[in-house]
């Protein structure tokens, strides 16, 4: 009798820690970043970047000297720094039009962010401009954490 009730209140007991444990945060979204897009485009002003690239900047320096390779700003875009950072999204060369990157999302993963790109290129069934362009977009980022990037492709289809 007495190992019947031990084992009820082991039972209980069991029962109990395992209904207390935390609930898996799989589902959870993460918190979001917020990012600004400070230009974009799909050519540059003085010459064309040949390789893909995404750079991420930490000064004004040198964060000016990349953005006025890809346009003449109107005005100077002044970046704090110390809170946030600025990263370029390049495709380089392509051979016609109808390509674009851009930053989706911007999740906080604790240590680290991570910036969810978005690569469209044309379907087979598209229309485009027969000229050499290079897509690109400049993002501000409200974080100093390390960014670390995920891209994906998108076809675009046209008909």
């Amino acid at each position: 009798m007495k190992l019947k009730i031990s084992m009820v209140m082991v039972s209980v007991v069991v029962f109990l820690l395992v209904s207390c444990a935390p609930i898996s945060n799989a589902d959870t979204p993460l918190p979001a970043v917020n990012f600004t897009v400070i230009a974009s485009g799909d050519n540059t002003v003085n010459g064309q970047p040949a390789n893909r690239k995404l750079e991420i900047y930490t000064d004004q320096a040198a964060f000016n000297s990349s953005f006025y390779f890809f346009l003449i700003p109107i005005r100077e875009h002044t970046v704090d720094f110390s809170s946030r950072r600025v990263s370029l999204l390049s495709l380089g060369i392509r051979s016609t039009g109808g390509y674009s990157i851009s930053a989706e999302k911007i999740e906080d993963h604790g240590e680290f962010i991570k910036a969810s790109i978005v690569i469209k290129k044309p379907g087979s069934n598209c229309v485009v401009t027969q000229a050499i362009t290079s897509p690109y977009q400049f993002i501000e980022v409200e974080s100093v954490k390390e960014l670390l990037f995920e891209e994906r492709v998108e076809v675009v289809n046209c008909i």
